[in-house]
């Protein structure tokens, strides 16, 4: 980068920003254009969607993925038979396939389990939160206080 796009981007960013040192901002979107509201907001219908998903994925490759299998295993036991190497090599293949098969199978058993998990855990956080809120009815004056020494 040549000496005078540093310095013209410097002036772009300046202007972009005025009365604000350029090492002292915030990378972000400008208030107009998004920003604003909660960070996390968990959906449970959403979690369980993908869950569900997750589980029909896992139920069509259990099928689907598996469908060549005794095909193959013949298949390879009838090349190693007449003596060609390449039988083996079929075998193998098979094998390997079984075995990233069964990786993919348990990795979206996995994804179905802890989104479940996850949407039953955030359901008892939301419930006991209510609960606490609740329970505390006309006692929230501690918690305007917090605001006041946060401001």
């Amino acid at each position: 980068m040549a000496w005078e796009e540093w310095e013209q981007l410097k002036t772009q960013a300046a202007a972009a920003a005025p009365g604000t040192p350029a090492g002292m901002r915030l990378n972000q979107l400008p208030a107009e254009q998004g920003a604003g509201g909660p960070d996390l907001k968990v959906k449970h219908q959403q979690l369980r969607a993908l869950g569900t998903l997750a589980d029909d994925l896992r139920q069509r490759m259990q099928v689907d993925g598996d469908h060549a299998r005794p095909t193959t295993f013949s298949a390879g036991v009838e090349l190693s038979n007449d003596g060609l190497d390449s039988g083996h090599q079929v075998l193998r293949l098979a094998e390997v396939w079984s075995t990233k098969l069964h990786v993919l199978l348990d990795a979206c058993s996995h994804i179905r389990n802890h989104l479940s998990f996850t949407s039953s855990q955030h359901a008892k956080d939301d419930d006991e939160a209510s609960a606490g809120v609740g329970a505390a009815g006309a006692d929230l004056q501690p918690l305007s206080k917090i605001s006041d020494y946060m401001k």
